[in-house]
């Protein structure tokens, strides 16, 4: 498969751009509260587990780039299926689009550009409606707001004894990533809690921003013009497994 190209993709940077400054006695309280209610959550809260342990990598991960799954996502939110499904026809789309610029090739690469998911339905109906925002509490804290992007490889041949109809057979892959941290002026969905709570601790330097990344793969197989595949592989797996940088064992299995 050809390499793919990354889009120019743009992060916030959190409460860091109000500025770094030194702990006070507050922060230190705030932190121990924080920390227990991670330890709590990860014993009590199975429903929380892609949220936590992103959570606790902002606490102890220093800044580290992270991988997370976006087949969970799929799996577990409804968002996620309704995403991965409108991906599949913008790759679709984008595909029959290259091919009719030229008949005459038979295999070639698809980039596309980047997607915000989650984008304010005021301002985007059109983006949030087909990439909406995670609708579990799980994936709201775990990703929120984030950005896909395309990429694949097509074969294009005339399917035997179907009139000279195309034959399109590919395998694409979503790459989504996200800057995990808490920005000025926002609250948790669930529970109302101000970002801020958190974003003290990036300005301190015990809690860090970072980057996490994830990508979905899917054989696809459709034949013509119309818009919608026959078929849509994931790869063989067991089952999906939960994060394993979540600290409690049990979380793991």
């Amino acid at each position: 498969m050809a390499p793919a190209t990354r889009p120019k993709i743009t992060h916030d940077n959190g409460h860091l751009v109000l500025g770094r400054r030194e702990p006070v006695a507050g922060d230190y309280a705030a932190l121990a509260k924080w920390r227990a209610m991670l330890n709590v959550g990860e014993t009590l809260r199975p429903d929380l587990t892609d949220a936590l342990a992103a959570y606790r990598h902002f606490l102890d991960g220093g800044g580290k780039p992270r991988v997370f799954s976006y087949e969970r996502y799929v799996m577990s939110d409804v968002s996620g299926q309704t995403t991965l499904w409108n991906a599949i026809l913008d790759f679709q789309d984008a595909t029959q689009r290259i091919y009719l610029k030229d008949p005459s090739q038979y295999q070639f690469p698809v980039t596309g550009n980047a997607i915000p998911c989650g984008a304010p339905a005021g301002k985007y109906p059109y983006l949030s409606a087909m990439f909406p925002y995670p609708s579990t509490e799980n994936w709201q804290k775990a990703i929120g707001a984030h950005q896909i992007w395309i990429s694949g490889e097509v074969k294009a041949h005339k399917a035997p004894n179907s009139n000279g109809e195309v034959l399109f057979e590919a395998i694409m892959i979503l790459h989504a990533e996200d800057r995990y941290n808490f920005n000025v002026s926002d609250a948790d969905i669930a529970t109302g809690l101000p970002d801020s709570d958190n974003g003290r601790f990036e300005r301190v330097g015990w809690g860090h921003q970072y980057d996490h990344f994830s990508t979905l793969q899917r054989y696809l197989k459709w034949k013509g013009f119309t818009l919608g595949v026959a078929v849509a592989v994931s790869p063989n797996t067991t089952r999906m497994r939960q994060p394993k940088d979540n600290r409690r064992l049990r979380n793991r299995l």
